[in-house]
């Protein structure tokens, strides 16, 4: 569940294990700080089943400049990292140490579909159905509001540009 007065910011993403005694290999996003985000003891977030789920780093190195060798607690062989393959990293962040913007950012702004750039509807607000999970509200209709399904963000004319799901408007 996310903290209160926190954000949740996506530091990597776990590409695939790497060996067999649970080392992950990971890609580093933009808003990492690998000194502190990778640190021994640092808690990194993994979304599982719509709950952040609490992993902590017991050791990091560095792979290249944008990826890190990973190995976190309670994680100890190859198909327990391979769980974890393709899924985000997080940490939980005070919202003025977050450079950008987050989904409550967005409160406002008008979904618009990437390819057509027809209207979907007007974010009135942000709504956590269940710990972890939130959902742009567009007066009574849900749209996840997740990084996969968002390709730009427009300041000027106050649009979020997405690519849905086929099907999901319809639900």
């Amino acid at each position: 569940m996310l903290e209160p007065g926190k954000v949740k910011i996506a530091v990597a993403t776990v590409i695939k294990p790497h060996g067999i005694k649970g080392e992950l290999n990971i890609e580093l996003g933009e808003m990492a700080e690998p000194d502190d985000d990778f640190a021994p003891g640092a808690c990194l977030i993994v979304e599982i089943d719509g709950l952040d789920v609490p992993y902590f780093v017991a050791s990091s190195r560095p792979r290249g400049s944008e990826s890190m060798l990973l190995t976190l607690d309670d994680v100890e062989s190859e198909t327990e990292a391979a769980s974890l393959a393709g899924r985000r990293l997080y940490v939980y962040a005070d919202p003025e140490e977050a450079e950008g913007l987050t989904a409550g950012d967005l409160v406002g702004y008008s979904i618009v579909d990437s390819a057509s750039r027809n209207v979907i509807g007007r974010i009135d607000e942000l709504t956590e159905l269940t710990p972890g999970a939130w959902y742009f509200d567009l007066g009574g209709r849900l749209i996840p509001a997740v990084d996969e399904f968002i390709d730009d963000v427009d300041h000027d004319s106050h649009t979020v540009a997405m690519t849905l799901p086929e099907g999901l408007l319809e639900l």
